[in-house]
């Protein structure tokens, strides 16, 4: 462990919820009628967070926007500790107080606007609103240990992120029940007397200065960053005694029983679904049997038939092409039907994936995926990674990954000996690699189950933020086993909370594209250090045509094989080579589209 006078890494990263704010403005715009959010910009935002003894937050937000229009308001999404809010102003050009309106819209999502339907600009206006929300009930405030055993709290939270660049962003945090020495300023030293402890990445990323606020006074601390781009989180990780918040622990252990219960409730619906599937393979083997007991003959009898028929056809055609070629169908363009993956699915079968490849089938975008895999990387001791001029620059450093670690090699053996830029295009490139993989590996499984056993899975290896603190990568030597749910539970803005709930995939929305159609949260990684987005920028932007060929081979040899070869494939092999495109049109039709070619279509 490394030790700070104020830091104390008891893990790399925890989670925090994320949001991002959309103008609603309106306005006409050439004769139009259109969002007039254009003209509009964010700032800067300003967050005053105060902590109570009971892990209860209540937070002000201020947020500064410009237009040079007119404005209503905003949205304000992402807080998922159930905001309740208080109210709010906001102060207009003109130097007047309007109150705010503040509605729920959907999910964690409130639109924010002047109360009264008003709207203002052009010019500069301040909006400042405030909430109470139940930080320990939420997760973001919990008790843990230190490595010499100290009793902590840690609080593991940050502001909604935005979809605006912000000139600056600041969070000021008062610890009500934890003593200053003094009012006023006070210095890192007297600060971590306190009892104040951060990680080391959070006195990297930030400017941070100590004061002692109210009387008697309380530890105050204040986070600030300029130039943010948009999407850019503001996450603190802070660690106190934790004799100053007595009520967390209970909260901590309310939160625990409640996830132990509804573990055991997903565990006894796991052994009924598993109980359901293996009454489904035993139906499945006795028809398999009856169906070699007694289906043999009529196969045969209808391969007998088939050939009559097809002869007859034949003679048919013959006629036909000497009278009509003009409408003859048989020719060489025809396509044939094209085997469509919903014929092949088993309802409930979960596909063996490794979680690289689950996370992909999740939605995980493959920008971040290759973030993912090149921190891997970097763990192991194989790659040097450097910052020339705030850009990344990428190089090989050993002998490179093990043969069973496919996609580490893949992207280690795509970078160069010496440091350079990321490869471009290199997030596409392991995309399409792990898309081919997950539709070699998942080709007859059902996806939605599959889904949902690797989102419960990773939600039970990651419950909570101690979950999370508890497993370091450290050394080259360490197990990577669980490294991919980790790191998307550490850095995710929604932190463990990610894999909460039912529904979508995670990461599912805008095409592939996260941060869209649903997808709200962000990443604390550099992606934007890894080049421009793929054009399909996760598995999500593969269409189902997409997936049919990477499938055909699979699907076919396995439905055909016990189908057909034994009954069909010495006849068919000789007869409708000749007699396909003809009596294959007109009986294959009708005797086999239900097996084959259910859903398809030319």
């Amino acid at each position: 462990m490394r030790n700070h006078p104020v830091e104390n890494a008891l893990a790399r990263r925890r989670p925090l919820r994320v949001a991002w704010s959309i103008l609603i403005a309106a306005g006409l715009w050439f004769g139009a009628a259109v969002a007039a959010h254009a003209g509009n910009t964010l700032e800067w935002v300003e967050i005053q967070l105060s902590l109570d003894p009971a892990g209860r937050a209540l937070v002000t937000y201020q947020t500064r926007w410009r237009t040079g229009g007119s404005m209503h308001g905003f949205y304000f999404q992402g807080e998922t500790a159930v905001p309740q809010f208080r109210g709010g102003t906001a102060e207009l050009p003109d130097g007047s107080r309007v109150p705010l309106s503040i509605t729920a819209v959907a999910g964690d999502r409130w639109d924010v606007v002047l109360a009264g339907d008003r709207a203002w600009g052009p010019g500069v206006a301040t909006y400042t609103f405030t909430y109470e929300a139940d930080f320990a009930g939420a997760g973001f405030v919990a008790t843990t240990t230190a490595e010499d055993g100290t009793e902590l709290v840690v609080l593991n939270w940050g502001p909604v992120a935005w979809d605006e660049p912000l000139g600056h962003e600041t969070l000021a945090v008062t610890f009500a029940p934890v003593p200053a020495p003094r009012a006023g300023d006070i210095t890192l030293e007297e600060a971590a007397a306190a009892g104040l402890r951060t990680e080391p990445w959070v006195n990297e990323r930030y400017r941070i200065s100590y004061r002692g606020v109210g009387e008697p006074p309380a530890l105050w601390a204040r986070f600030h960053q300029e130039n943010l781009p948009a999407r850019m989180d503001h996450r603190v990780q802070l660690y106190l005694p934790a004799r100053f918040f007595p009520a967390v622990s209970a909260a901590t252990q309310a939160r625990e029983a409640e996830l132990a219960a509804e573990q055991q409730r997903q565990a006894a619906a796991a052994g009924e679904e598993e109980q359901q599937r293996q009454r489904r393979e035993q139906r499945a083997l006795e028809i398999a049997r009856r169906e070699r007991a007694f289906g043999l003959p009529a196969a045969l009898g209808l391969v007998i038939a088939f050939l009559l028929a097809a002869g007859l056809k034949l003679k048919g055609i013959a006629r036909a092409t000497a009278t009509a070629p003009d409408v003859l169908w048989e020719r060489d363009d025809w396509d044939p039907p094209r085997l469509r993956l919903s014929s092949f699915r088993k309802t409930g079968k979960v596909a063996d994936l490794s979680q690289i490849e689950a996370l992909t089938l999740l939605g995980l975008p493959f920008q971040v995926i290759l973030a993912m895999v090149l921190d891997l990387l970097a763990a192991r001791g194989l790659i040097r990674r450097e910052t020339e001029g705030g850009a990344l620059r990428l190089a090989r450093a050993s002998s490179g990954p093990a043969a069973e670690e496919p996609y580490e090699a893949f992207v280690w053996k795509e970078l160069p000996a010496e440091p350079a830029p990321p490869p471009e295009g290199l997030a596409g490139r392991l995309g399409e690699l792990l898309v081919g993989t997950v539709q070699r590996k998942a080709w007859d499984a059902d996806l939605d189950a599959t889904r949902e056993h690797y989102r419960k899975l990773f939600q039970s290896l990651f419950p909570d933020v101690a979950a999370v603190a508890a497993l370091r990568f450290e050394r080259p030597s360490d197990n990577f086993t669980n490294f991919g749910a980790w790191w998307v539970s550490s850095r995710h803005s929604d932190g463990p909370g990610v894999w909460r709930g039912a529904g979508p995939a995670p990461f599912a929305g805008g095409a592939g594209r996260f941060g869209g159609g649903g997808a709200t949260g962000s990443f604390a990684a550099p992606l934007a250090a890894l080049g421009p987005e793929p054009s399909r920028g996760s598995m999500a932007a593969y269409g189902a045509e997409d997936l049919v060929p990477a499938y055909e081979h699979s699907a076919c040899h396995s439905a055909c094989h016990s189908a057909c070869h034994s009954a069909c494939h010495s006849a068919c092999h000789s007869a409708c080579h000749s007699a396909c495109h003809s009596a294959c049109h007109s009986a294959c039709h009708s005797a086999c589209h239900s097996a084959c070619v259910s859903g398809g279509s030319h």
